[in-house]
Formats: structure tokens, sequence, C-alpha cells
């Protein structure tokens, strides 16, 4: 899909598709090094939710794998999340998503709107982002968008959510599905017994945008951002920090 195709189609649908962005072999040695990543305990305090196996999000992984870098300053990437929130877009967060065999569909939800008025934003306050690590499947739990959701302006509900036609977003280890924060989504349920479903879900906010309620979000270590090369730096600048209460908690 072309940049303009892109950009039109996420305008559209709510959504849109870049298929193989990242060479797959580029992919499997992510999907290997993320694996490892969240089978270490020592990383489980950085867990959204450490008491949930089947679904694991691991945050701040751009202190552990400089692997990720590429993908949140990818170039392609960038100019579409920037037509929507403008050239002062900002790495919100990138952490890791494992779907295990036999994890249970999540729920079909809105981005950052737990405190946005009930008629949301016509501007886009977030371009989400995942990077499928490894082959995204309807039975791997592939990620379900609603299309047109975000012409909507509100967060699903229930009778919503019952109502809607929810599809899957299938595709090729490497490739990266894009999403207007207001577009209706949830993780796929993973209907098998042995394949295991592994992203890399990165979200950009408009410079405007109060970081500090975002609750998980880890900071960028000093450390790290020297390391960095300056198109990403550009990216990360607001959140360097060694403790996550530094920049995120008044």
């Amino acid at each position: 899909m072309s940049q303009q195709n892109a950009i039109e189609h996420l305008e559209t649908f709510g959504y849109c598709l870049i298929e193989d962005a990242i060479p797959a072999v580029q992919a499997d040695t992510m999907a290997e090094k993320y694996f490892q990543l969240h089978r270490n305990p020592a990383n489980r305090v950085a867990f959204q939710d450490p008491n949930d196996d089947l679904y694991q999000t691991l945050f701040g992984v751009i202190n552990l794998d400089e692997m990720c870098w590429k993908c949140i300053a990818h170039p392609e990437v960038l100019r579409v999340v920037r037509h929507f929130i403008g050239d002062g877009a900002r790495l919100g967060e990138a952490c890791t998503k494992w779907v295990k065999p036999r994890a249970p569909q999540g729920g079909i939800h809105s981005d950052s709107t737990h405190d946005l008025p009930a008629r949301l934003p016509e501007t886009p306050w977030m371009i989400n982002s995942i990077w499928m690590i490894t082959d995204f499947t309807v039975e791997n739990g592939a990620t379900l968008v609603v299309p047109f959701s975000h012409r909507a302006r509100r967060r699903p509900s229930a009778s919503d959510i019952a109502e809607s036609h929810p599809v899957p977003v299938c595709g090729r280890r490497g490739s990266v599905l894009l999403w207007h924060g207001g577009t209706w989504h949830g993780q796929g349920a993973n209907t098998t017994d042995d394949q295991h479903r592994m992203a890399l879900n990165i979200a950009y906010y408009p410079a405007w945008w109060n970081l500090m309620r975002e609750g998980g979000h880890q900071p960028v270590f000093p450390e790290t951002f020297a390391r960095m090369p300056e198109d990403l730096q550009m990216l990360v600048r607001h959140k360097v920090a060694k403790r996550r209460e530094d920049i995120y908690e008044f």
C-alpha cells in the first residue's frame, strides 16, 4: 500500500495495513528476543497486568531492545502518523504484546478516551500501531477492528459492541497495522493450542497531548537516549528519566 493509499484508507476506514514494512527475518529475530523478555522474571514489574498469563503486555521495551527503534522511527509509518497528528508527533509508548494459545478475545474499545468528553474530538488525538512480529491470523488472535467506527466519535457502548462487526486484520510478520485512536478495536481470541502471537505496539500522540494521563507508560532511560539516533531522540526527548514518577506523576 502506497503512503497516499495508506492515509486515505486510515481516514476512510479508521485503519490501514502497511505490508512487509520490515523483512520477515528481522521480525523473526525480534520475536525470539521478545519471548525471552516476557519470560524473564525481572521484567514482570513492567507488565500491564502481572496476573494475566495468556495476554501479556510488557511496557518499556525501548530500553530493553534496540531493534524496536527502527520500527518507532520507521519513515513510512511516520509520514502517515504526521499527516494526522502533525510534525510534533511524539512517542507515547512502545510495548510488546504476547497472545498465547487459548487466550480469549479482548474487549472492543477506543484508545485513550477514558476521561475525554462523551462526544470525542474530531481532531485525532492518537495514531496507534501494532507491528506483526509473528504472522497474524484469524486463529492466533489477529487484531480486530470495526471499520468506520472512528466516525461515530464516541466510545463503544455495550449495544455498539453487540451490533458491530469487527474484522480481523491478518498479515505476514513484518507488516504493521495503524489506526485512529477512536477506531473501535480489540485483541482477537487465540483459538489454537500451539501458536503464539507476538506484536510490538507503538503509540503516537500529538505535541499537545498530556502524557501524564497514560497509565503504565515508561520513561526512556538517559543512557538509552544517549545511544539513539537523532531522529528517534526527537520522538522521545519529552520522556527521558530514570523513574516513571519523575515525568508521569505530579
